[in-house]
């Protein structure tokens, strides 16, 4: 009993050497702390683009109650949400699976409010049951975007790069398994990560939403996403995605209107 007693206490003083260590070394680091606070705006920044579709959706309430991509506003909101709060953590491939899963489910989407316009919400869900394959992301072909055809065909180039990285976190795999034995031989275990693994993922995790988005706001029309742009993020120069890749592109798109021009 004194052994066991003797070994949980060695671990114990281990464990708070290396936490307090760790905390002076990396965690408050000016490059950890960026990243930190990096990943809270721009998270902050989508979640607050989500919801003013949802709510300017309310001007036509008859029509986008039955968009699914409105509809999901909730989905989206607890996944990134939960992202956030899992990377905050240290928990890095959740939050890669649960990216999965909104890349995937915003382009069906988005098809299926392309492809059934006018339809109500019991047809689409039905159709995405009989017109849509499971746990695949080749449909993303199908997808009407408002950009040239080599801005498009770079989209969806990078919406199935994305979606294939994050399939890698799905089911055990080899690069899942080398990048565990890796982090774990260089001490990188949970919640004692590098500035530069954080740095990693919000990366992924931002250029994850900035396709989202465009995906979003084409899906929710060009008029209306026009007005948000014009009204709430063109006076808003602190918004994270007026330096997204793909959202820039989409902004663009406005620049013939009056209110730019002057």
């Amino acid at each position: 009993m004194d052994y066991l007693e003797n070994v949980f206490r060695n671990l114990a003083e281990q464990l708070s050497k290396k936490q307090k260590q760790y905390k002076e070394d990396v965690f408050d680091s000016q490059d950890f702390q960026q990243e930190l606070k990096y990943l809270s705006n721009f998270s902050s920044d989508f979640i607050n683009a989500i919801r003013s579709i949802s709510f300017y959706s309310a001007r036509a309430k008859y029509l986008y109650d039955n968009f699914l991509t409105i509809r999901a506003t909730d989905d989206y909101l607890q996944s990134v949400i939960g992202i956030k709060s899992l990377v905050i953590n240290g928990i890095h491939n959740m939050a890669k699976r649960e990216l999965r899963y909104l890349i995937e489910m915003t382009v069906k989407y988005l098809i299926v409010d392309q492809e059934l316009v006018g339809k109500n919400i019991d047809e689409k869900t039905k159709y995405i049951k009989t017109s849509m394959p499971n746990s695949s992301i080749d449909v993303v072909e199908r997808i009407k975007t408002p950009f040239v055809k080599e801005v498009e065909t770079e989209l969806k180039n990078e919406i199935k790069d994305l979606y294939s990285k994050s399939c890698a976190y799905v089911h055990p795999s080899q690069k899942q398994i080398k990048e565990q034995f890796d982090n774990y031989e260089k001490g990188y275990t949970i919640g004692f990560e590098s500035a530069k693994a954080l740095c990693a993922i919000n990366k992924l995790i931002f250029r994850a939403y900035d396709i989202i988005l465009v995906m979003l706001f084409h899906g929710f029309g060009e008029s209306m996403s026009a007005d948000l742009f014009i009204q709430n993020y063109d006076t808003n120069k602190k918004w994270k995605f007026h330096k997204g890749k793909y959202v820039k592109k989409y902004s663009k798109l406005f620049d013939y209107k009056l209110e730019r021009k002057s």
